[in-house]
């Protein structure tokens, strides 16, 4: 997606939006939220049904987000009026987003909801293809925004989203202005995500509408419409193709055990907690491994193509970033992040990978990466060379350990000596530690990095370590003016306590955990080489080192997924751990517990350990 595919939009005479490409308001002169009201909150029996809700999540799955207006009266009623221990899942779909100036606009018309509209839009996403999910209200509202054409993007959500949506708003522009969302395909799916009491509401009336529905299995009956509107529809999922899917048989009450204490597994043991369940943490510390550098860097991993990879860190590089700034505050700093190209192969690759769809590119939103001059890199901080670059203005640079161990803070952790096997016993697994002792848990997530190289070899999987050095160096006059996270070869922080770090090598299959002087030369030389004509690198004065390693996988994209019945793992992170490690471990617990997923079905397989075992 580019600004291109975002809403074209202009006011009206009332100073309310009107989509200029269909010709079609956004909602009624009249009282738009009074028509969100009547047509999809109380034609679905809410907030009635929330009352006697047997599930612990009520979901509403939405065609058309518009301007969110639906959303945000949902969210206000269901704070006002649902049991406290409901949360309220709200998945939406939509082709053409507003820009975030648009959308702020829009919603001055609601005063009313002026402290839900300014939580969401800060936590507006970029306009990527796909999922992205937020958190509102301390986790008690969840916001799946799924971006790009409904009929591509159903497809990719229903896999992971069968028989769970309790209610569907049918909204979007009118049949007559958008016909081609008001397909069969669409009230298929509705049908095949409803659970056994899923009910839907509609403004339109029209008899394609209410014959398409019917067909798709749901019960219709016509009432009267809001406002000047004559009729409208309303129904609920016939009991004849109803369908219930079990939430995770674990429930909230049993025990998941996690091995391992660094970012994959802290974000893991998170989720976990956040979603209800009881969590233990077993590791041989906090954050000694690769999460305990002094500083580290989020930004994604993107190609010149919408590959997989591409796709994985778009979204969760808007999901990280979130995160931090939610659990992580006084260590997350969201600076922004430039990458320069000190080279013609480099300057070449990155102008590939900054085009919009119109030249032939892959068309990232200017949210998520924008390509800079030569001039407007020096704008960015005038000590930079003059090279062309690309700019991440979301991105930034967090402290490992204080990160961690912020996410760590209320959950239990247990020292213990090294993992070295885990073995099937009975219907549980039995984790053998170097110390000779054993525990049993029937549900493990393996999240201990380097380890599980060995620990998954028996179960045939196959990944790589790659050992990395990285060095502090103390600040100068010039070097503490850094504004931002500076990535070349390697990598320099902006200052922290008077040190900045600078990184980091690759040994690829070399676990050494000793300090190398030739790593040391080779980080700083980097720096010095890929910025130069800069002078101020070179006098940098190095001050400590720190090696640790990497877990990595032959594809690059994170492992997420349950092994064997029982035993999950998520690993394989490599270099963009803080990156990644967020809506991976989000994407694991919404598995575990048969929750929709923020991915798309094809990407999420694609996550999965069992395309790493070999023979």
């Amino acid at each position: 997606m580019t600004d291109s595919t975002h809403a074209q939009v202009h006011f009206n005479e009332f100073g309310l939006p009107v989509a200029t490409a269909f010709d079609d308001i956004y909602f009624t002169n009249e009282d738009g939220l009074a028509e969100s009201h009547y047509v999809f909150l109380q034609h679905n029996g809410l907030p009635r049904r929330w009352q006697t809700h047997v599930h612990e999540s009520f979901v509403i799955a939405e065609s058309g987000f518009g301007t969110g207006l639906n959303f945000l009266a949902a969210w206000q009623l269901f704070l006002q009026h649902a049991p406290q221990d409901l949360t309220l899942h709200f998945i939406s779909f939509e082709k053409y987003p507003l820009q975030r100036s648009d959308l702020a606009r829009a919603l001055e018309a609601f005063p009313q909801l002026a402290e839900q509209a300014a939580a969401f839009i800060e936590a507006y996403p970029a306009a990527e293809p796909g999922c992205h999910r937020r958190y509102f209200a301390n986790g008690r509202i969840v916001l799946d925004l799924w971006l790009g054409d409904i009929h591509e993007q159903v497809p990719a959500w229903l896999p992971g989203a069968t028989a769970c949506v309790d209610a569907w708003f049918l909204d979007g522009f009118a049949p007559d202005k958008n016909p081609s969302m008001w397909q069969q395909s669409l009230f298929d799916a509705m049908a095949r995500s409803g659970r056994a009491d899923c009910s839907f509401a509609t403004f339109t009336a029209a008899g394609f509408v209410r014959r398409g529905l019917q067909q798709a299995g749901f019960d219709v009956g016509k009432v009267k419409g809001f406002g000047r509107k004559r009729e409208m529809l309303r129904g609920q999922l016939g009991s004849a193709v109803a369908t219930t899917m079990a939430e995770a048989s674990a429930g909230s009450r049993q025990t998941v055990t996690v091995v391992g204490a660094g970012i994959a597994a802290a974000c893991t043991a998170f989720e976990l907690q956040r979603a209800g369940f009881d969590v233990e943490v077993l590791s041989t510390g906090v954050a000694d491994g690769a999460s305990g550098n002094p500083q580290g860097a989020v930004y994604p991993l993107l190609h010149a193509e919408r590959s997989p990879l591409a796709a994985f860190f778009t979204q969760a590089f808007g999901y990280a970033t979130r995160f931090y700034a939610h659990q992580c505050p006084r260590n997350w700093f969201q600076t922004g992040v430039v990458q320069l190209a000190f080279n013609a192969a480099r300057e070449q690759r990155y102008h590939k990978l900054s085009l919009p769809h119109s030249a032939g590119g892959p068309g990232y939103a200017t949210a998520t990466v924008q390509a800079l001059t030569a001039e407007q890199t020096q704008q960015l901080w005038p000590a930079l060379p003059p090279y062309p670059a690309l700019h991440y203005p979301a991105g930034g640079w967090l402290r490992p350990a204080a990160v961690v161990e912020q996410l760590l803070s209320e959950i239990t952790v247990r020292e213990q000596s090294p993992l070295r096997s885990i073995s099937r016993a009975a219907e549980a697994w039995q984790l053998a530690f170097a110390d000779g002792t054993t525990r049993t848990s029937q549900r493990v997530v393996l999240a201990c990095g380097a380890a599980l190289t060995q620990l998954l070899a028996p179960f045939g999987v196959q990944l790589q370590n790659v050992r990395g050095q990285v060095t502090q160096v103390e600040a100068t006059a010039t070097s503490a003016k850094c504004p931002m996270v500076i990535c070349y070869k390697g990598y320099f922080t902006p200052v922290d306590n008077g040190l900045h770090c600078v990184g980091a090598t690759y040994d690829r299959g070399s676990e050494e955990l000793n300090l190398r002087d030739t790593d040391q030369q080779e980080n700083l030389a980097n720096l010095c080489d890929n910025l130069a004509p800069a002078q101020w690198p070179q006098e940098l004065e190095p001050v400590s080192d720190r090696a640790a390693i990497r877990n990595t996988t032959r594809d690059h994209l994170p492992m997420v997924g349950q092994l064997e019945p029982g035993l999950w793992v998520i690993g394989g992170l490599g270099s963009r751990g803080f990156t990644a490690a967020p809506l991976a471990a989000n994407c694991l617990v919404a598995a575990m517990r048969g929750q929709p997923m923020p991915l798309a079905a094809e990407l999420w397989q694609r996550l999965q350990p069992q395309r790493l075992v070999t023979g």
